[in-house]
C-alpha cells in the first residue's frame, strides 16, 4: 500500500477531539492533547438508552452509569452498586411504590417512590444506620424537623414525610425522609452534562438568585444550612426550571 493511500486510510479513521480540534485514532478513548474524553455516548446497560459523556445517571430509567460508563472506557466489568443489585419494592408498609434508583451519598440512598396514600411521585431517602448511634439519629429527625419548619417555599425543597423503616437483618429501625421530588437533580449533575461543564450565564444566575432567596427566607426563621453545595446535599434544580436547597441542619 502507498504512503498515500495508508494517510488517506489514517484520516477516514481519524476522530477529531470536539474541545481542542486534534485528530486522534479511531480507537482512542481520551484526547492525547486536551486529555477530554472521545467517547460520544455511555449506553445505559438497562435500558440501552444512550446517555451524553460525564452523565452519572441514566435520564430514561435512572440506573447508575457507572458500570457502563468503564466498558465504554475500556476499564473492564465493574461491580454495580448495591442499590442498583438489590432495588427495594416499597417502603412503609407498601405506602412508597419504588419506581428506580435516584442516587447514594455517604449518607443516604435515595430512591424515586410513589406515595401511594397522596398519589404522587417523592423522593425517598433511606438513611445508612450503619455506626449510626443516637446522637447521629436526632441529628438527622432535627434536620428534617428544620425543613419542616419552614414551610412551603417555591426555593426550599418541601419535606412531606419522616419515619423509620425496619432492616432486612432486624438489628432495628432505618431512618427515612420524604421530600419533594426535584426532577431535574442536583446542580453539580447539570454542570457536568451542559457542553464544556458551563450553564448558560442566564442559567447560572438564575439558580444563584433562587438559592439566595431560599436561604433569605430559611434566615428569617432563624434556620442556617451549614453545608451548602452544588452536589446532591446542596442546591437541586426541577425541568422547569427552577432550583431548590435541601438538608437543612
Amino acid at each position: 500500500m502507498s504512503r498515500v493511500s495508508a494517510a488517506r486510510r489514517h484520516r477516514r479513521s481519524a476522530v477529531d477531539c470536539a474541545r481542542c480540534g486534534r485528530s486522534n485514532p479511531d480507537d482512542a478513548v481520551f484526547c492525547g492533547e486536551c486529555g477530554a474524553s472521545l467517547v460520544s455516548a455511555i449506553i445505559c446497560s438497562a435500558c440501552g438508552r444512550s446517555s451524553p459523556p460525564g452523565t452519572k445517571f441514566c435520564h430514561s430509567c435512572g440506573q447508575p452509569l457507572a458500570a457502563s460508563a468503564a466498558a465504554a472506557l475500556g476499564d473492564g466489568p465493574v461491580e454495580a452498586p448495591v442499590s442498583e443489585r438489590a432495588l427495594p419494592t416499597s417502603f412503609a408498609k407498601g405506602r412508597y411504590q419504588v419506581k428506580s434508583f435516584l442516587g447514594e451519598g455517604g449518607k443516604k440512598r435515595v430512591y424515586l417512590a410513589h406515595d401511594t396514600l397522596l398519589d404522587r411521585d417523592v423522593a425517598f431517602a433511606l438513611i445508612k444506620a450503619d455506626g449510626l448511634d443516637d446522637v447521629g439519629k436526632e441529628r438527622i429527625t432535627r434536620e428534617a424537623q428544620a425543613m419542616g419548619r419552614l414551610g412551603t417555599h417555591p426555593h426550599i425543597v418541601s419535606v412531606f414525610d419522616l419515619g423509620t423503616e425496619p432492616l432486612a437483618n432486624g438489628d432495628g429501625p432505618q431512618p427515612f425522609i420524604v421530600t419533594e421530588l426535584m426532577s431535574g437533580g442536583d446542580v453539580e449533575s447539570l454542570i457536568e452534562q451542559a457542553p464544556d461543564h458551563r450553564v448558560s450565564i442566564e442559567r447560572a444566575i438564575q439558580i444563584a438568585t433562587e438559592t439566595t432567596l431560599g436561604l433569605e427566607f430559611a434566615h428569617e426563621k432563624g434556620i442556617i444550612h451549614r453545608d451548602l453545595k452544588p452536589g446532591k446535599s446542596g442546591s437541586r434544580v426541577t425541568e422547569e426550571p427552577r432550583s431548590g436547597t435541601l438538608d437543612w441542619r
